[in-house]
């Protein structure tokens, strides 16, 4: 008799991955509502491409979100999960009722308690740079549970070229006085992480915990950005959707960004 065969355990990022914002929806597209703005607006869209993908998941793997969406707006995304989510860059770890995972946020409190300080400044330092520049964008600190988790700016006329800029000239030099932040952007968010604040540490520490559950575990890795590079190389595969920054890179394109 052979061996039950090991679930399957798909980790996938949501935006650009398994649904796209209206601004990138291509004309005549099969699209129907994925995700929300806090008023109730339509932001995000899936197409029947990305809706076939989440129809075979459902049936053969068991789906994992890893999203850097804050716990606020992942619950307003409108598809359906029934398990464990990864969310806030690795912050935040919820259980299949939605509730956060008590173990990893003690881990989190401590991780990311020193680095409070520091996201206050640089956000500082960014609006400054921001004001200074006369751009229309922002910055803010992040938060979860009252716990400061990462620094994040967005262009409000989404000028990616204008975030790259703030983000090698102010970010830069600061980054190289501080050892083990990075930044991070992926088209109209630039993000500054603290050192601790990962995907790919979350998803280590939920893989071994569905391995003390289940055995062996196949395992594969779905993402977009260059940020989800890390958590995906922990899983047996990875897979990428064409035409995005991390599809770009591995086709040896050079990234499409552009103003407005």
């Amino acid at each position: 008799m052979s061996a039950a065969r090991p679930p399957v355990f798909v980790f996938s990022d949501l935006d650009n991955t398994l649904f796209s914002s209206a601004r990138k929806r291509a004309p005549g597209e099969d699209a129907q509502p994925a995700a929300l703005l806090r008023n109730g607006d339509v932001v995000s869209y899936s197409n029947g491409r990305q809706r076939a993908l989440l129809d075979w998941l459902a049936r053969d793997a068991r789906l994992v979100p890893v999203t850097a969406r804050s716990v606020e707006a992942y619950r307003r995304v409108l598809l359906s999960f029934s398990g464990p989510a990864i969310v806030g860059f690795g912050g935040v770890l919820l259980d299949a009722d939605g509730q956060e995972d008590a173990e990893w946020a003690a881990h989190m409190a401590q991780v990311l308690g020193p680095a409070a300080p520091l996201l206050e400044e640089t956000c500082q330092l960014l609006q400054a740079a921001i004001d200074a520049r006369g751009l229309n964008a922002w910055a803010r600190v992040m938060h979860e549970g009252g716990l400061a988790q990462y620094v994040v700016a967005k262009h409000r006329e989404h000028d990616a070229d204008a975030l790259r800029q703030l983000g090698d000239e102010v970010l830069g030099p600061w980054l190289a006085a501080h050892a083990g932040f990075r930044s991070h952007q992926n088209a109209n968010n630039l993000a500054l992480l603290p050192p601790g604040l990962d995907k790919s540490a979350a998803l280590a520490f939920l893989l071994s915990r569905l391995r003390s559950v289940h055995g062996e575990i196949v395992s594969i890795g779905f993402g977009d950005s260059y940020s989800d590079a890390d958590f995906m190389a922990l899983c047996d595969y990875g897979m990428t959707p064409g035409g995005t920054q991390l599809g770009h890179r591995l086709a040896g394109q050079k990234e499409r960004t552009h103003a407005g």
